[in-house]
């Protein structure tokens, strides 16, 4: 089959900045379909791939993924792809969790649910032999008029799976650095067991966390150093560091190899804690930024976050970091129903306190297939999708408006990156963000 794959722009955010990464997402499916021997091709959105999708009718089928601030924007483009004639499958946290109102919706026909591509592999197989996906699993379709929902596909074994097909992007055109270096996205693992009340990841990709082998991801980083000529790449897993024996030893390879590559890593503050030694062969093999959910200085809140981490964890873990160079990427959060001014000023001044290099706010969003937004279902303000990116208030308060919260947003991130320091190191780049801000 004439397979295409869609990757909805995103406009909003830290892409108002210039950083743009490839979607290793559908990287993923595509490799895998072309395993099966199907034609594949990508359109990036976010590039300049426009020109696929208004040929999107010279294919068999359309996979079109995205997240629940770009819903909306996925359903239209959904549209834009059935008056063409060809059927559309959607994936991705958002319709994940909410299969059955997108069948409902017109344009789509097959929902593949949670990790995809093992689904959607199946799904393209069971349509080439003439079926009609039901039975499928991980799969939601119509059915006779009425929305069938198949079993629950099974986790997979990720070694397993075949490299993103980078050669399908133009892979020359993202833009994302570790410092000065020009880096890439790579995963090296699947799956949280902390399920924290505001992320998804543990429904999506399960409680098991499945890591890959050190030499695969060792090699992928090789791969991409020699092939591509990548100084610096981005491990983008929930928590890199979450065994940290594993990490050690992927250090090891790295030094082995003579590997001149700078990286960052997502991680919880818990695992930096554990132990430094990891810290210190990590920043041995060019570790250069660790992104941590700090979250907030209140404790009340992180229990509510279901975050098992207390602020006195973050304060020692960032203290680690920077003792071995290792600079730290704080991520905040603001909007608890039960924060009032003073708790959100506690928290701007707690994120300076704390002396992370950069930050990233963000307003408190129950995404679903989330604990928080079963909870505050009853607090939903509005369901216009498009507001669910972390910038907007979509929930109400015990104490603050809406409005208030926003403005805390704008404040809190005036307030750290217009200090003198801030503005030489982030200058242009986090200018651009700023004046976005404002402008809201």
């Amino acid at each position: 089959m004439d397979v295409l794959l869609i990757h909805p722009p995103f406009l909003e955010g830290f892409s108002r900045a210039g950083i743009e990464m490839p979607p290793l997402g559908i990287g993923y499916l595509a490799s895998v379909l072309r395993q099966d021997g199907h034609r594949v091709r990508i359109a990036d959105l976010n590039m300049d791939s426009r020109g696929l999708l208004d040929r999107a009718g010279e294919f068999d089928l359309v996979g079109i993924s995205g997240d629940t601030p770009r819903h909306e924007m996925a359903l239209d483009l959904a549209g834009k792809v059935r008056e063409q004639g060809v059927p559309v499958v959607m994936g991705g946290p958002h319709v994940s969790f909410r299969a059955e109102e997108n069948l409902r919706s017109g344009p789509v026909d097959y929902v593949v649910r949670g990790e995809g591509e093992a689904s959607f592999r199946d799904l393209v197989r069971d349509l080439q032999d003439g079926g009609d996906g039901v039975g499928v699993s991980g799969v939601s379709c119509r059915n006779n008029g009425d929305v069938v929902h198949n079993s629950e596909a099974g986790f997979l074994d990720i070694d397993e799976i075949p490299l993103p097909a980078r050669d399908l992007l133009p892979i020359s055109s993202y833009r994302v650095y570790v410092g000065d270096r020009l880096g890439t996205t790579v995963i090296g693992s699947r799956g949280c067991p902390f399920n924290c009340s505001f992320c998804s990841s543990s429904e999506l990709f399960g409680l098991n966390w499945r890591p890959r082998e050190p030499e695969a991801v060792v090699d992928e980083v090789e791969y991409l150093h020699r092939h591509y000529g990548y100084r610096a790449v981005l491990f983008m897993d929930d928590n890199f560091t979450l065994d940290p024996d594993r990490t050690i030893r992927i250090c090891e390879l790295m030094l082995k190899r003579d590997l001149d590559v700078h990286w960052w890593c997502f991680s919880r503050v818990n695992s930096v804690n554990k132990r430094e030694d990891m810290v210190e062969s990590m920043a041995a093999a060019g570790a250069k930024v660790f992104f941590m959910g700090v979250e907030t200085p209140h404790d009340e809140v992180l229990d509510h976050y279901n975050k098992k981490a207390t602020s006195e964890d973050a304060e020692k873990a960032i203290r680690t970091l920077h003792k071995h160079g290792i600079r730290v990427f704080g991520s905040l959060i603001i909007g608890d129903p039960q924060e009032d001014q003073r708790m959100i000023r506690q928290t701007i001044s707690y994120a300076k306190s704390l002396k992370p290099n950069m930050v990233q706010f963000a307003i408190l969003t129950p995404y679903p297939g989330t604990e928080l937004y079963d909870e505050l279902q009853p607090r939903l303000l509005d369901r216009d999708w498009s507001y669910y990116d972390g910038m907007y208030s979509v929930i109400s308060y015990d104490y603050l408006t809406p409005e208030e919260v926003e403005g805390f947003l704008t404040k809190a991130y005036l307030s750290f990156y217009l200090r003198p320091k801030q503005l030489y190191v982030w200058g242009g780049q986090m200018a651009k963000f700023l004046m976005y801000l404002a402008r809201r």
